[in-house]
């Protein structure tokens, strides 16, 4: 695995500490340029306007009643939901076979 800089934070981790993304002509290394931690520090998880670019970035299609299914499954108390425990569900849930071929400008479709 090879290390990534956080162009926020500018330390050098992990692939694993960054999110994978679509847009593959953006981000060639299949990963977003910012930590999962930096991305997320001011993501509310009730409050799509804080987190729709995340997933615009990462070329994901938003399908609400999946971001409310996670929210529901494993946001039931807030105090320990952070702006990463949702979107990283959602992320792997995008990328079961019934989403995975669709992007953000499917979005409106599904």
């Amino acid at each position: 695995m090879a290390n990534l800089v956080c162009d926020k934070c500018k330390k050098s981790m992990n692939e694993k500490e960054f999110y994978g993304t679509n847009n593959l002509e953006k981000y060639p290394t299949g990963k977003l340029n910012r930590c999962k931690k930096c991305l997320t520090m001011h993501v509310d998880n009730w409050d799509p306007e804080t987190y729709l670019w995340i997933l615009q970035e990462c070329d994901v299609p938003y399908v609400p009643q999946e971001w409310y299914a996670c929210l529901e499954t494993w946001g039931k108390d807030p105090s320990k939901v952070n702006g990463s425990t949702i979107i990283g569900r959602y992320l792997s849930k995008m990328k079961l076979v019934q989403y995975k071929k669709y992007r953000w400008k499917d979005t409106e479709f599904l």
